[in-house]
């Protein structure tokens, strides 16, 4: 074998393997999943910060303020109480807040919302207050939250007492919201399924806010053991909904982000079963606005509902 054919062997070669090179990478560049990563703000108006402002409100630790012990604030005194929250059911046009309210969303997941809460009284009459919903999947989505803060009394009287709260969150949900198994089942981009999805999404609510709340309460002279209250407050609700869609274009990342303020309100009453055992009840609303469509007006579609909280001092 002489010179050239020695080197028109390795020109073959390197030939026929960069061939194979290029179309083992167009293979699989065809076959692979493409990112769709976008991440951007939404108007606190827009149909998705509306879902991500109402499923906030839903977790504000907020009202359920049990009845002051009549042996006062003591340090290091430890309660602990089961609270539990209605989650009303979206109507259809409730849940078409994706793509500027141009898609559905899964969002009835879970009825209730339930999480025990722990009381740990402070020097300076503070009291330190931390909830949290089981962190294992219920009802299809994944929580861990964690809402925490504190509270004292600002003013006592003889049968009534204004007590101010500071408290925030931080933590998410993750459930199948863009793309259920309910929607993976029609063929993409048929009425059914018009986001094209072609596998259960992952998707991640971030729900975090910080707020502050005025809390009075009034002890019925007739009813010693009935005290109502009422509460009102502000929020700052900084929230985020992270996609994780599989769809016929590939993996849709998309992250949206919003911020903003609200106002929540409570009206309720304790009732006190035994010393160290108390049953507290509140309705609860906070006003939403939102701007359905680009076309369409703003509007209040705010979140009314029910609380209920258990309360046993377990060291006072």
């Amino acid at each position: 074998m002489n010179k050239k054919n020695v080197i028109g062997i390795v020109f073959c070669v390197l030939g026929v393997t960069g061939v194979l090179t290029v179309k083992a990478a167009a293979q699989s560049g065809a076959t692979g999943a493409t990112a769709l990563t976008k991440n951007y703000h939404v108007s606190f108006d827009r149909p998705e910060a509306w879902g991500i402002k109402y499923f906030a409100s839903t977790t504000l630790l907020s009202g359920l303020q049990p009845p002051e012990p009549t042996e006062g604030h003591r340090n290091g005194a430890l309660s602990l109480g089961f609270e539990m929250g209605w989650l009303p059911a979206l109507d259809a046009g409730q849940q078409q807040i994706g793509f500027n309210g141009k898609a559905a969303q899964d969002l009835n997941k879970a009825p209730i919302l339930a999480r025990p809460v722990v009381r740990v009284g402070l020097p300076w009459k503070l009291t330190l207050v931390a909830a949290a919903a089981p962190p294992f999947r219920v009802f299809g989505v994944t929580t861990h939250l964690l809402a925490f803060g504190l509270e004292r009394p600002i003013w006592q009287g003889a049968r009534s007492t204004l007590s101010w709260r500071g408290y925030g969150q931080v933590g998410s949900v993750k459930g199948a919201f863009t793309c259920p198994n309910s929607v993976v089942a029609f063929a993409p981009g048929s009425p059914e399924n018009p986001t094209r999805c072609v596998g259960a999404s992952a998707d991640v609510a971030s729900l975090r806010y910080a707020g502050s709340e005025l809390q009075f309460a009034y002890a019925i002279p007739s009813m010693p053991r009935l005290v109502p209250h009422v509460a009102a407050g502000g929020n700052f609700i900084d929230g985020a909904f992270q996609l994780e869609a599989p769809v016929v274009r590939g993996l849709d990342e998309t992250r949206e982000w919003t911020r903003g303020g609200t106002f929540s309100a409570t009206a309720g009453a304790s009732y006190i079963l035994t010393k160290r055992m108390a049953f507290t009840v509140d309705a609860f609303y906070s006003p939403l606005w939102v701007t359905r469509s680009p076309t369409a007006p703003r509007t209040n579609d705010g979140l009314f509902n029910v609380r209920a909280m258990l309360n046993y001092t377990l060291r006072r």
